[in-house]
């Protein structure tokens, strides 16, 4: 790391910069406040690792600001779903994962050629067991089956799990 703390960077940046970035992370758009703060023209350059411990940090002071997440129960789910081109034929459910954790997704499968699945909810930073039964009753609503990782949780917390290139060991 370059700078030894967050509030070291956050001072080194320019008053805009500084206003920019908080613009971001209250809309939580983390990876666009990180790359304002690479870019800042700050010297010595901040490396990567510092810019999304600064980005952290904002969200943390700035809580109580920030743009409330959309509705993920059930009701609104299905009302996304409605939205789509046409009726899913099935859920899916993905893990994935960034600097901040496991992210749970949800996607429509729809029917026609094979393509990912529409986007429909993401789960960051949740106790897992209510966004698997949020899927599972949406599935049931649709009355299609739903795909994907059980209850394990994200696959670092599964048995075996090595943490190698993604592999169970």
């Amino acid at each position: 790391m370059v700078y030894e703390k967050a509030h070291e960077l956050w001072l080194a940046l320019p008053w805009e910069t500084r206003e920019r970035v908080d613009a971001l992370v209250i809309r939580r758009r983390r990876i666009m406040a990180v790359r304002e703060i690479r870019e800042a023209g700050v010297l010595p350059r901040p490396d990567l690792n510092d810019c999304v411990v600064l980005g952290a940090v904002r969200e943390e002071i700035l809580a109580d600001r920030l743009v409330p997440l959309p509705r993920q129960d059930v009701d609104a789910l299905a009302g996304r779903a409605s939205e789509l081109p046409r009726p899913p034929v099935a859920l899916e459910l993905e893990w994935d994962g960034d600097t901040w954790g496991w992210i749970l997704l949800l996607g429509a499968v729809l029917p026609g050629p094979a393509e990912r699945p529409h986007p429909l909810a993401q789960w960051q930073q949740v106790d897992w067991a209510e966004p698997l039964a949020t899927a599972r009753a949406l599935a049931d609503r649709f009355g299609v089956p739903l795909r994907g990782p059980g209850d394990d949780g994200p696959p670092d917390m599964r048995a075996g799990w090595s943490g190698d290139a993604g592999r169970a060991g």
